[in-house]
């Protein structure tokens, strides 16, 4: 199995490959840990003005951790955007799917009176609008990250609107949110995209 310390060396030839031709600082370790399923050793590091003499104005931004396989020895930048936890769950999550498309989708069809006009005030649409978004044909109204639809799932439960999410082999339609509509401004944005009815759809 790949060790720490050989995770840290394909780390530094990677990290300073260009740093000597380009005149920059060197890039060294902060820390290296295994990821909890072993697959990836997770490394943090940064410019040696930074980590060992502490001057806070060469500290390098961009990357939150580095991901080095273990099977491959292939290293990954995680953006400083997200951790490199969500970064796996994300991959993980991809896997699990073999190829299948998560998908938020409403409990409720167009027989709950009560449900449409929720949703339709949440959103402030029109009611043929809600409509479609209860048929057969607009049911399916987001896709992304199962982490992605967890976070949207939450965010409607607030707002009474039930959802589920599901495995399916085709989009459906669906708008895909990304990891960044984290507030309920963001995804009602997005909802309201799903309102637009494509030619030939019906509310069946």
């Amino acid at each position: 199995m790949m060790t720490s310390h050989d995770a840290q060396l394909i780390f530094l030839e990677h990290a300073n490959r260009d740093v000597a031709r380009a005149g920059g600082d060197w890039i060294v370790i902060q820390s290296c840990e295994l990821s909890p399923r072993g697959d990836y050793w997770v490394l943090r590091g940064n410019c040696e003005a930074y980590v060992v003499h502490g001057i806070q104005e060469r500290c390098l931004v961009g990357a939150s951790a580095h991901l080095v396989e273990v099977a491959t020895g292939t290293v990954k930048s995680v953006g400083s955007w997200q951790s490199w936890q969500e970064y796996l769950q994300n991959k993980y999550d991809v896997e699990d799917a073999n190829g299948s498309h998560y998908l938020l989708s409403p409990t409720f069809d167009k027989s709950d009176k009560a449900a449409l006009i929720n949703l339709r005030q949440k959103l402030g649409c029109r009611f043929q609008d809600v409509l479609f978004m209860t048929s057969l044909d607009g049911r399916c109204w987001l896709s992304g990250t199962l982490r992605a639809l967890n976070h949207a799932k939450w965010l409607l439960k607030q707002e009474a609107i039930d959802t589920a999410i599901e495995l399916d082999a085709s989009s459906g339609g669906a708008i895909e949110i990304s990891d960044r509509c984290w507030h309920w401004a963001l995804l009602k944005t997005e909802l309201l995209r799903r309102t637009i009815q494509p030619p030939g759809a019906n509310s069946r």
